[in-house]
């Protein structure tokens, strides 16, 4: 795994976790503000890591062009001009 792949992955941990921090910060009575926060950190936490990656892929060198061994170039001389009477 490459260390852009690590630095994506890890800032989908980071969102993931600071969703978590708000989520235990909810009283447990608000049920349904706990689970859109914790729904909001698992979606989140995938579209950073999709978007991450789709953005190593651009942001990749492209491979050098392939050169096909088996053509063969010829170089013949050319004939002398011949002068004009």
């Amino acid at each position: 795994m490459s260390s852009g792949h690590l630095l994506v992955l890890g800032a989908s941990v980071i969102w993931i976790l600071f969703c978590m921090r708000f989520w235990y910060a909810i009283d447990q009575e608000h049920t349904w503000q706990r689970r859109f926060i914790a729904i909001g950190a698992g979606i989140g936490g995938g579209l950073i890591y999709l978007i991450g990656v789709m953005m190593l892929q651009m942001l990749k060198e492209p491979p050098p062009p392939v050169v096909d061994e088996d053509t063969e170039i010829r170089v013949s001389a050319r004939k002398p001009a011949v002068p004009k009477k």
